[in-house]
């Protein structure tokens, strides 16, 4: 038998896991804490964009379609039906319809039917139709209530 006193160094003393978890508890919680803070930080900061993002498309949305109203006004109320104000007005289609899928798929989906209705009856309302009037005028509500009602979710 190996004793204390026959000159043999005793081995390294085995820790247990336990044992080491215990003398390193301070560095693992602040590990997770630290990955904690870095992943919430993280998914704030692209929630934060993501809406960012749905604002700013809202909001131009919102712009075009104001004016794309004008236009649809001026176009049946005032006669004024020259191809200047009718290209505007299909750019304006345009551009709401690509700007809706930015938005959330409800308005892309609005956006698409507004497009569709400016397509359809355009030449309708020019020729004094009040029904094709109606039709795209209530499209491009449709499409306010639907961005408003998207940037109201946004919290």
């Amino acid at each position: 038998m190996v004793g204390q006193g026959d000159g043999v160094p005793p081995g390294p003393r085995v820790e247990s896991w336990t044992e080491g978890l215990r003398r390193n508890a301070i560095a693992f919680i602040s590990l997770f804490v630290a990955l904690s803070g870095f992943a919430y930080n993280t998914w704030r900061n692209e929630t934060t964009e993501a809406h960012r993002n749905v604002r700013e498309a809202s909001f131009r949305v919102l712009e075009e379609i104001g004016e794309l109203q004008q236009v649809v006004d001026q176009r049946y109320y005032a006669g004024r039906r020259s191809d200047v104000n009718r290209i505007t007005g299909w750019g304006k289609a345009a551009l709401v319809r690509d700007m809706g899928m930015l938005v959330s798929p409800a308005t892309s989906k609005q956006t698409a039917r507004l497009f569709s209705t400016w397509q359809t009856q355009l030449d309708r309302m020019d020729a004094g139709e009040a029904n094709a009037e109606r039709e795209i005028s209530a499209a491009i509500s449709a499409v306010r209530e639907q961005v408003l009602r998207d940037l109201d979710a946004l919290q």
